[in-house]
């Protein structure tokens, strides 16, 4: 979104709306021309907490990230594929994945989530 250049990522305290920001989302030019639209919320050397709207039918393809990753649904329901298993997350549903394992995420239904994704641990 276009107030994302002027918003701070990493104060000491921060705090989210997050049922105005998911309507924000689907007021957003993006959500209106793609099949998804995010917003990243907190973005420090740790973690990056992004809040994401996926339109029904809408995928996110196979991919991974470095680190482990929470994934929280705040409304509809999402299929969440990872290791070989499948995992249908509904609202209030939570899951965790372990660091750099493949997976995919479809949209069963207009949904939004949170999707936490913590930096590897570098040995000292």
């Amino acid at each position: 979104m276009a107030d994302s250049e002027h918003r701070a990522f990493d104060l000491p305290l921060m705090s989210f709306a997050t049922e105005q920001e998911i309507a924000k989302l689907k007021a957003s030019d993006q959500w209106q021309r793609e099949s998804r639209a995010a917003l990243t919320l907190v973005k420090t050397h740790a973690v990056t907490i992004v809040l994401l709207v996926l339109h029904a039918g809408a995928a996110l393809k196979e991919h991974h990230a470095e680190g482990p990753i929470t994934v929280a649904v705040l409304e509809g329901a999402i299929r969440f594929k990872a290791s070989g298993e499948e995992r249908v997350l509904r609202r209030g549903g939570l899951l965790a994945l372990g660091h750099a394992i493949q997976h995919e995420v479809e949209a069963l239904e207009d949904s939004a989530f949170v999707l936490t994704v913590n930096q590897p641990v570098k040995p000292s």
